[in-house]
């Protein structure tokens, strides 16, 4: 049923298949999703340097124009990390930031008719493999290696199988879930391209629906998920567990304060 379906979906001059097509690059055979990544990447870079380079330098006490657009969206995303993580959620805001216009941006070829990276397994998988690694370096940094240990057995001893089982998959979910939806945007893309009588007018239309609207809809929930896990490595005590050497001093110091003064 699936093999049939796929074998009717496409352009005419192109099939559509759940794997990215081959490029020959120098002998390499490469997907076209990465080729896109890398062009996209190239590009936001390139950006970025010129924006350090020739804008920032200029900015003012009082934003106007792009200082006022940049600043804008800095500050949206450090309140919606900090919404989730609390104060330490500043800290974070630039990996949630990157992840966001990766994907958005990424998507955007798919307008020039170019597979979307984001319509590649290995794409997403490699997207969920760092917020992954992310989720648990939040996790050991707010409550120490025995503390995120620990976590595994709350609130109970007999929950650390299922705990184990639940968090190993985070990343596959993640991944399948990302890759699942934009591939499905694909898919309808294709099917209206693929009717003669649907071919003008109408694939224009959802294209912007699934290329901007649809996009931002899947991109905040991934970064939901992300911070979200984060949130939830801290869930039985956001403090190390093992105090610092300063901590203690003042502890003591305070201690004995209240002896001299009784």
């Amino acid at each position: 049923m699936t093999e049939n379906l796929l074998t009717r979906v496409g352009l005419a001059s192109e099939e559509l298949t759940v794997t990215p097509h081959k490029i020959n690059f120098f002998g390499l055979e490469i997907s076209e999703t990465i080729v896109a990544a890398w062009v996209v990447m190239l590009i936001i870079i390139l950006f970025a340097l010129v924006v350090r380079i020739f804008i920032v330098k200029r900015f003012k006490t009082v934003p106007k124009g792009l200082q006022n657009v940049l600043e804008m969206i800095v500050g949206f995303f450090e309140k919606f990390a900090k919404s989730t993580l609390g104060k330490s959620g500043s800290l974070f805001a630039a990996y949630i930031f990157t992840v966001a216009i990766m994907i958005f941006c990424t998507s955007l070829v798919e307008l020039f008719g170019v597979r979307a990276p984001a319509t590649d397994l290995n794409f997403t998988i490699a997207l969920a493999g760092m917020s992954f690694i992310l989720i648990n370096a939040f996790g050991i940094w707010k409550t120490g290696v025995i503390g995120r240990l620990r976590w595994f057995v709350k609130p109970k001893a007999f929950m650390l199988p299922i705990n184990i089982v639940t968090h190993a998959v985070i990343p596959v979910s993640m991944a399948f879930r990302l890759f699942g939806n934009m591939f499905a945007g694909l898919v309808v893309m294709n099917l209206l391209y693929s009717e003669v009588y649907l071919q003008f007018g109408l694939p224009g239309i959802v294209s912007i629906y699934f290329n901007l609207f649809h996009v931002g809809i899947q991109t905040y929930i991934f970064l939901i998920l992300t911070l979200s896990f984060m949130e939830e490595t801290t869930s039985y005590g956001a403090k190390k567990i093992f105090k610092s050497k300063k901590k203690k001093k003042l502890e003591q110091s305070e201690q004995e304060q209240k002896q001299i003064s009784a």
